[in-house]
């Protein structure tokens, strides 16, 4: 009986406290700020400070005020802010606009929140959220808070504020940032214009705002600053390699129309295009082969695009980008049994089973070998991989890197699928 009180009374406690609500205070129009600061980490996280008004007045900040703490440190060991715009930035939005973004913070019981969610782990940004009503103000600090059980109405806020706030534009160079600076009278013709286009080329700029720069007055003959090396380079020359390495199928085409293909040295720009993998893009490698290009050299690290896919770094963001992308290849006359400089083909080290697959069904060819001796079933130890491969024909000799042979690494990497098949082969 006791326990059937205690249980009725837990029970109603926690009922209880679910239902209560923190009341969404008054709202004085005129008093009220909204602000998002999305702090450093040790790499090149966006640290900047964005603060709306109830009049619509926004003020963008780079690198302000320090949260204080571990996000000091992190700071302090950051390779750059993150912005391709750096500086303070303010602009105008519709005070309507601001209505809107109170009623979200109102329907997600702001004021209920907790002041903090905090995961066990570091080297993360923080992104802390602050609203002041002109009556009552609330900050909730997210640390990676979703892992701790953070309800996701906290990260559709912050990204609610930005996007209100159009903080993109100066962050990443996002449709935009051209029509922002026209109206602040940014120079065009000067080298900081030269820096910002090549800069968002290399980042993530849209091809509009790189174009837009362009258009504007960024000379292509003229010389800039490259922002990785410091070395002094033409900006057509820069801008047209950076299309082919991040896949800019617009902003090369536009070069392109431009005259800077041929002006460039075509071997050069198949290399990059090799090493790159065709910036993992199936338009930029339309537009390539459209420029009477070659998509199937081999590039300065031994590979063509086609085998490069399964290592750059960039392929590994979007499979679905990276599958369209070989299948354009494939289908602009790219050889899949193509070697490379160690014996390989691009079945080699593929993870990516729909990727195989079309390798496999465009003629791939699996009974294959390379200079080391190796099978392409022992490029992998992932269990579907490695029996597709030998489903379609691939010997299982050869050692993997670290020296075992498949049934000494199946000993290690349970491969149970490659075990059942070898087992009913009766492969030795």
């Amino acid at each position: 009986m006791v326990k059937l009180i205690y249980s009725f009374v837990a029970l109603f406690l926690l009922t209880s406290c679910s239902a209560y609500a923190e009341p969404f205070p008054e709202v004085i129009d005129d008093e009220v700020k909204i602000t998002l600061q999305r702090t450093a980490c040790f790499g090149s996280c966006p640290d900047y400070t964005v603060t709306i008004d109830g009049q619509g007045n926004v003020e963008f900040r780079t690198r302000g005020e320090i949260f204080p703490g571990e996000f000091e440190v992190h700071r302090s060991f950051s390779r750059n802010d993150g912005i391709l715009l750096s500086g303070v930035h303010t602009d105008e939005i519709d005070p309507g606009v601001v209505a809107s973004l109170l009623e979200q913070f109102r329907d997600a019981k702001f004021f209920s929140l907790n002041d903090e969610y905090r995961a066990q782990i570091t080297d993360s940004p923080a992104y802390i959220l602050t609203i002041d009503t002109g009556t009552a103000s609330k900050t909730v600090v997210d640390y990676v808070g979703e892992e701790v059980g953070m309800p996701p109405v906290v990260t559709q806020l912050q990204e609610a504020v930005d996007q209100a706030a159009g903080s993109a534009r100066w962050v990443d160079g996002a449709e935009g940032l051209v029509e922002w600076l026209e109206e602040n009278n940014f120079n065009f013709n000067s080298d900081a214009a030269r820096s910002l286009a090549l800069e968002g080329a290399l980042e993530d700029a849209d091809d509009r705002t790189i174009m837009g720069i362009i258009d504007r007055g960024a000379n292509l003959n003229a010389m800039t600053t490259h922002p990785w090396s410091g070395d002094e380079v033409v900006l057509g020359e820069e801008l047209l390699m950076a299309a082919i390495e991040r896949g800019r199928a617009d902003l090369f085409t536009y070069l392109a129309r431009n005259g800077w293909v041929e002006r460039s040295d075509r071997r050069s720009l198949e290399a990059i295009f090799a090493d790159n993998a065709a910036g993992c893009s199936a338009s930029l490698a339309r537009a390539f082969a459209a420029q009477g290009l070659s998509i199937d050299s081999i590039g300065e690290e031994g590979q063509p695009a086609l085998a490069a896919l399964s290592s750059v770094y960039l392929c590994n963001r979007d499979d679905e980008e990276l599958v369209a992308t070989a299948k354009a290849l494939l289908d602009l006359g790219a050889d899949p049994n193509k070697r490379d400089a160690d014996g390989e083909t691009a079945i080699f080290d593929v993870e990516y089973l729909p990727l195989l697959d079309l390798l496999y069904s465009h003629g791939a060819v699996a009974d294959v070998i390379d200079k080391a001796g190796n099978s392409p079933a022992l490029s992998s130890w992932t269990d579907e991989i490695v029996l597709r491969h030998l489903m379609a024909g691939a010997r299982p000799v050869g050692r993997y890197y670290d020296g075992r042979t498949l049934w000494e690494q199946m000993e290690h990497r349970p491969m149970p699928k490659v075990e059942v098949w070898l087992d009913s082969n009766d492969s030795d």
